[in-house]
């Protein structure tokens, strides 16, 4: 094993488990007993995690001989990375210490916010009973508040009446959070109608992608209150035509690029990427034709134009009545992983029940129908920039 390091050795592992799990045998233990006798802890950190990925999705799987020995181990270590990473094995592997340790961490204020957020994660994965006591409280911090609203939306039965509560106090971000969980099961989807009844919640709070899912999942239920999705316009030549007349307009000339870059992380950088940053739902936006004006307002304004089948909206339905949205990242014989508004979704494919692809994108249109002059400018200054601009100094 000296000869694989970093990288390669997470493939390898994950290969290795991957192919364990499709075939039922204990090869597994193979990685556990390279782990047991390897001193190099980058070592055991990079089996460890193409275990995890390899196991992305899976339950209650048998542990391999020798993780016992291999958890407690590590367990009683320093290394906090392995310690995390020996948590969530363990907890696939049925361990309910694990899952207690998990707990525990969870609950306790004064640990480290991205070890919370890891056990929250796993134990998630898990479908861990214990999380349902734990989400209120989280709430009232705001470091892992998103991470606590989202999970709300994967506890079967677990209504949102705290989250409602709460909602008028949330930034942006978290209120965005909310609306995105409550369209992700029927029954909260519900209770967001009501919201929208009461003016709890605006329709405007709405996203038109999260829109198009309420759509299909309640009909004239929801767009009774929310009203008919807004007509396709027919004519969008017309349209990419007056948008760009306006850039040759000299408050287009001088637009600031550093205004453009907050505006972009606002309203693009949740589902692109550009410049190593932001989302992972839509395609990266770094090496696109953003030179060329026209390129750019024809996926702006017609984002449903000529849809890539990577980038088609996937709607997954699973036996617990979840409903989840993104695009497929990955796919394999035991998973699918959904890139979705919040970030990765694995879905073992046992646990799916329905799965609809539709033939259009997820970004809403009419973005510059709603946008002023100043921000309209300078997004576009922005997305045509050769190498990353400075932010606008507070």
């Amino acid at each position: 094993m000296r000869f694989f390091t970093g990288r390669c050795l997470i493939i390898f592992a994950f290969s290795l488990v991957a192919g364990a799990v499709q075939a039922g045998n204990d090869s597994m233990g193979l990685l556990v007993k390279t782990a047991k006798q390897s001193e190099n802890p980058a070592v055991r950190v990079s089996l460890l995690k193409g275990m995890l990925k390899g196991l992305e999705g899976q339950r209650k799987v048998p542990a391999p001989d020798g993780w016992a020995e291999l958890s407690a181990e590590l367990m009683a270590g320093d290394n906090t990375q392995l310690r995390a990473l020996a948590r969530e094995l363990g907890q696939i592997f049925g361990d309910e210490e694990a899952s207690l340790k998990a707990l525990k961490l969870l609950r306790n204020p004064q640990a480290n916010p991205d070890e919370r957020r890891a056990a929250l994660k796993s134990l998630l994965a898990q479908q861990n009973p214990g999380v349902k006591g734990a989400l209120v409280n989280l709430l009232r911090h705001p470091e892992l508040r998103i991470d606590a609203i989202r999970a709300f939306g994967k506890i079967p039965g677990l209504g949102a009446e705290q989250l409602l509560e709460h909602y008028p106090g949330f930034a942006t971000a978290e209120r965005r959070a909310v609306v995105e969980t409550l369209a992700t099961r029927k029954d909260l989807a519900g209770q967001l109608i009501a919201a929208i009844e009461k003016k709890v919640i605006a329709p405007g709070d709405i996203p038109v992608y999260t829109a198009r899912l309420l759509t299909g999942m309640l009909g004239e239920t929801f767009t009774r209150v929310y009203g008919d999705l807004r007509e396709q316009n027919a004519d969008k030549a017309k349209l990419i035509e007056k948008y760009s007349a306006m850039l040759d307009l000299p408050g287009a000339v001088k637009a600031d690029p550093a205004h453009g870059r907050v505006v972009y992380s606002r309203l693009c950088g949740v589902c692109h990427r550009m410049y190593d940053e932001g989302g992972i739902l839509g395609p990266d936006l770094t090496g696109s034709n953003r030179a060329n004006r026209e390129y750019i307002l024809l996926n702006i304004v017609d984002p449903n134009f000529d849809v890539p089948d990577g980038y088609k909206m996937v709607v997954l339905k699973t036996k617990t009545n979840q409903v989840l949205a993104g695009t497929i990242g990955e796919e394999d014989e035991l998973k699918v992983v959904l890139n979705t508004v919040s970030g990765r979704e694995v879905v073992a494919k046992v646990s799916i029940k329905e799965r609809q692809t539709l033939p259009i994108s997820m970004m809403p249109e009419g973005m510059l129908e709603t946008m002023n002059k100043k921000d309209f400018f300078a997004l576009i200054k922005y997305l045509q920039t050769k190498k990353q601009t400075e932010k606008p100094k507070s």
